[in-house]
């Protein structure tokens, strides 16, 4: 590992993992120093052991950077086990966690960073554009559908308070420690779900700052073009962490989603033995990921524990707060606050229910989650 010179702290760090990402590396590093407020960030570029030589490349293009940071971790971690590893050694009050297959748009990384100091935001969330284009990419998950698949938001809505951030965190240090960090047990897809669940869960709101645009390689041309198409190892991945996701944030009603994830997993397995010929599809998409789960049934056992106190600690804190607030007003003649409840439920949007069939509904997250931002006074009404 390489270290910046001495300077001040900034207040940003960069998290970007690499891992054979050197065709992207050409645009990447100079749209981090084409940024406006450059000089109050800094680079921890990790790399995951790559093979492409793109590791070589990283630490020549930082040379003579006091404001960056080169970290081997010597084995191919994931890409949350990456952003943890960066996540240690940074020294910004924010993390933005990419990837060096993106470019940003020099005023990126200000637009976020003024957003959260003036609002007091812990999360926020760029646009996501397509590479080569201005073509909107992602806005991040408005919710679930029943079958517990991640939705997107209707074509031209702006998703202002997304569920879960699109692939791109920025978030406050402090609060990325009190979550946990990333699961590393996720290793490839969904952990920035996980991770928004969780900080929902702590009362966190994620807000989405469209005039913050990054570019990312999903839709690339040319010599960059990209390969779309699926693999049984991706399907592993991608069933076993949704179900994981599910597992660990659902309460109550929502671990009902655990079971009609597991019916459309079945029903995409039949499919695609079907369509590929062989048996081994169903054994990758359907029947590994139900064993992984059970493999890390203590793991998930142990992370539900830890959001249960967590959860718990913010709601005594949420209710204790808002009890010293309605103390003070009575206190300064102000009665008029006991009468004008609070319209605090966080809700999760249920978007695209049954696919086309266009049938909506936003309904509460949980009565866990409701509990974080109701005191025991409205919580009785609700209830």
């Amino acid at each position: 590992m390489t270290s910046p010179q001495t300077t001040p702290a900034p207040l940003v760090s960069v998290v970007a993992v690499n891992y054979n990402c050197k065709k992207w590396l050409d645009r990447f590093f100079p749209s981090i120093q084409a940024q406006t407020i450059f000089d109050r960030i800094e680079l921890v570029l990790v790399d995951n052991t790559s093979t492409d030589g793109s590791d070589k490349i990283c630490q020549e293009k930082m040379v003579g950077w006091a404001n960056g940071v080169f970290v081997a971790t010597g084995g191919n971690y994931g890409y949350g086990g990456g952003c943890n590893r960066g996540a240690a050694v940074a020294r910004g009050k924010y993390l933005f966690f990419i990837n060096p297959d993106v470019w940003l748009e020099p005023n990126c990384l200000e637009e976020m960073l003024k957003y959260c100091e003036r609002s007091g935001a812990g999360i926020a969330s760029p646009r996501v554009l397509d590479y080569d284009s201005e073509v909107l990419q992602g806005q991040g998950a408005a919710g679930f559908d029943i079958f517990g698949c991640m939705t997107s938001p209707r074509e031209g809505e702006l998703l202002a308070e997304p569920f879960a951030v699109a692939a791109f965190y920025f978030i406050a240090k402090e609060l990325l420690l009190k979550a946990g960090g990333f699961d590393e047990e996720f290793f490839l897809f969904n952990e920035e779900m996980d991770l928004s669940w969780r900080v929902l869960i702590m009362g966190e709101t994620i807000r989405q700052v469209p005039t913050a645009k990054i570019h990312h390689q999903g839709a690339s041309s040319g010599d960059r073009a990209v390969e779309n198409r699926t693999s049984e190892q991706k399907r592993f991945f991608a069933n076993r962490n949704q179900l994981l996701t599910l597992i660990k944030g659902g309460r109550f009603l929502l671990l009902g989603l655990v079971f009609t994830q597991l019916w459309l997993m079945a029903a995409e397995a039949i499919a695609g033995a079907l369509m590929a010929r062989r048996f081994s599809f169903v054994r990758w998409s359907l029947l590994k990921p139900i064993a992984d789960c059970w493999r890390l049934r203590k793991h998930l056992a142990a992370e539900r524990r830890r959001e249960h106190r967590t959860c718990f600690v913010e709601t005594i804190l949420f209710v204790a707060k808002r009890q010293r607030k309605l103390a003070s007003h009575a206190v300064a003649g102000n009665s008029s606050i006991r009468s004008r409840p609070e319209r605090t439920v966080e809700t999760m949007s249920f978007s695209k229910v049954l696919s086309g069939l266009g049938f909506h509904l936003t309904i509460p997250a949980t009565l866990w989650l409701a509990n974080i931002r109701l005191s025991l006074r409205d919580r009785k009404r609700f209830l």
